[in-house]
């Protein structure tokens, strides 16, 4: 009987640990759990040297959407591969007034994230090596998608053929 107890007790402590931790990890739209992403003046620098996109992942706090594609699809591995082939990655929160610089000009991230003309969250915006804002697609995208996109963009397929074009050959 005791020892029913104790292994109850420990599945019991189990499962709140997992659940703890689970939590920590959905309530964290800032991707500290992952170590690509990079400051918007960082991006910036590195992006023109070396030929990579800059990805903006425009999110807020409260976003359940924004969390599941951090917890989801920033979490794929394909996608982690595709960020790190073609892109910097960066965060900016739409609700915060801390200070960033884009293009020489110094802005809230808030009203950065007006500038591009964000309503929704979360939104990912692509901009090439030299500032310029190439595409943006509000809303969740799995990872599948996200890939798929990541790639059409990071290889420069845009410039050549629609993203159907892409779907249909890659």
């Amino acid at each position: 009987m005791i020892k029913t107890y104790l292994i109850l007790l420990l599945l019991a402590a189990t499962a709140v640990s997992c659940n703890s931790k689970s939590d920590a990890a959905g309530s964290n739209p800032s991707g500290d759990d992952y170590d690509f992403w990079v400051t918007l003046e960082d991006a910036q620098s590195q992006a023109l040297d070396e030929g990579k996109y800059i990805l903006m992942d425009v999110y807020t706090e409260w976003c359940g959407f924004c969390r599941r594609m951090n917890k989801e699809t920033y979490a794929d591995k394909r996608v982690q591969e595709a960020l790190d082939r073609y892109f910097y990655p960066v965060r900016i929160n739409a609700e915060s007034s801390a200070k960033v610089a884009f293009l020489g000009e110094t802005y809230a991230m808030s009203d950065l994230a007006l500038a591009f003309g964000v309503t929704s969250y979360p939104t990912t915006i692509f901009i090439s090596p030299n500032g310029e804002p190439v595409a943006s697609q509000p809303g969740f995208i799995d990872a599948s998608r996200f890939h798929k996109i990541l790639s059409f963009v990071g290889s420069e397929s845009y410039k050549n053929q629609t993203f159907q074009q892409y779907s249909e050959t890659n």
